[in-house]
């Protein structure tokens, strides 16, 4: 073997130290660059929380303004979603009803959509408008738009089949795309909040009451709920969870249903699909009348703190509204619950929207009030339960925050209403896409 001799050695030796310095210096220009890339991260996330912040100080600092405000009465007024009549004037009661406190919401029925669409839209901006013109909180209107039997647009928009049979023809992708259009054409109609969609799986003690409202499996409320939501949520309508957490086979509208499951029955079977369901973006919560005694005996869940707060606020649902349903319903008034019990026992359960299918609301206003001015903790329940309604209003551009000229402050001032006219072109182009979509997939299962 001949090994190297002294001049080889010093040339391997150079090469060597060459090669180790070029590669150490690649090596810490690569982890110098990489620190960079860090840093720049780091700064951009830095730069993302403080936008965040400042926009969170701004929202409380505009909603806190805007609700020293308010008077008591009025406050408490944006706690009701009611129903009202007409589908092409605000009527003169309302005029009356309304001067001293403007509901939050308008519940709207089959009655209150007019012969066409632009009737319907025209009726929807004239009361916006006359709420704003009287300098009271413009409400926001919500509908029961499931598909199927219960779908206030049969007449005026494009086919909307029910929950069941939509699981049928749609897949869940094209199922979002097509709600998406249906939610155009409710935007069109100012119409804020939908009522829907049903994600209580379908079992046998439901089965009757529920028919085709529900998606069916687990599979399906899971996969065709977020298709509703995701769908609603991209044309500016917010969604609504409901009747959390189920329903039995008993008409809640007749009498008090109750629930015979153990707690964990209970989570797993009926609390789990809302929990599922809540990260998708939908924007209220809407409570059934339903018993479940394993957890609250003999109290409905409306009236039920420890099933509001535990089981829902502060499990999974931190934020967002949670409205009740119809308070003037038989399973509450033929048990002992009249209206002015039930919207104090809801609003202290931890509800935030009354909702009541008559037109007027002043005496259960009354007993809210007069609750309030012996209850401290509850006039901060009615605080809180109006902020949630105004970040909604907020979120779906009913009020926008605007900064004060002469201090660093903000408020809340009415978002502009877009005009009859052009939410025609919306309404038009969204139902032709639609209306072709819905042939498409009907044609494909013929």
């Amino acid at each position: 073997m001949n090994f190297p001799n002294e001049t080889h050695i010093k040339i391997i030796l150079v090469s060597f130290i060459v090669f180790s310095f070029f590669s150490c210096k690649k090596n810490n220009e690569e982890k110098i660059f990489e620190m960079s890339n860090d840093f720049i991260l780091r700064d951009e996330i830095d730069i993302e929380e403080d936008i965040s912040s400042k926009k969170e100080k701004e929202l409380k600092c505009a909603i806190d303004t805007y609700m020293k405000n308010l008077s008591l009465d009025e406050r408490i007024a944006q706690l009701f979603a009611v129903g009202i009549d007409g589908n092409d004037i605000l009527h003169s009661y309302a005029k009356t009803e309304f001067k001293n406190g403007a509901p939050g919401s308008f519940l709207l029925f089959s009655a209150n959509i007019a012969q066409t669409a632009e009737q319907t839209a025209s009726f929807t901006n004239s009361v916006l408008s006359w709420f704003i013109e009287q300098n009271l909180v413009p409400p926001f209107f919500m509908i029961d738009n499931e598909g199927g039997d219960v779908y206030r647009f049969e007449e005026i928009g494009s086919k909307l089949l029910s929950p069941e049979k939509m699981t049928e023809y749609f897949l869940p992708d094209e199922a979002e795309q097509y709600y998406s259009l249906i939610a155009l054409q409710m935007k069109a109609m100012n119409i804020h909040l939908n009522l829907a969609p049903i994600v209580e799986v379908k079992n046998e003690y439901n089965a009757a009451f529920l028919g085709r409202r529900s998606y069916g499996t687990m599979e399906n409320v899971e996969k065709y709920g977020a298709a509703f939501i995701k769908g609603l949520d991209s044309a500016g309508v917010g969604a609504t969870l409901k009747h959390f957490p189920g329903n039995t086979n008993a008409d809640p509208h007749l009498g008090l249903p109750h629930l015979k499951d153990s707690q964990e029955e209970i989570e797993l079977l009926y609390i789990e699909p809302f929990r599922k369901l809540s990260v998708f973006g939908a924007d209220a919560v809407l409570i059934s009348h339903i018993v479940i005694d394993s957890i609250d005996e003999g109290v409905p869940v409306c009236f039920s703190p420890k099933i509001i707060n535990e089981k829902l606020k502060e499990s999974f649902w931190k934020n967002g509204l949670v409205i009740s349903d119809d308070l003037y319903m038989g399973a509450l008034s033929k048990n002992g619950y009249p209206p002015e019990v039930a919207v104090v026992k809801a609003l202290k359960a931890g509800i935030d929207i009354l909702m009541i299918s008559e037109k007027r609301f002043s005496k259960a206003a009354a007993a809210i009030k007069k609750e309030a001015q012996t209850d401290e903790n509850f006039m901060s329940r009615i605080n809180n339960a109006v902020r949630q309604i105004l970040l909604f209003k907020i979120k779906r551009n009913i009020l926008k925050v605007l900064p004060l000229e002469e201090n660093s402050d903000y408020t809340l001032v009415p978002a502009q209403i877009d005009s009859v006219e052009e939410n025609m072109l919306i309404f038009k182009n969204a139902k032709t896409k639609a209306d072709l979509l819905y042939a498409e997939q009907i044609n494909k299962h013929r």
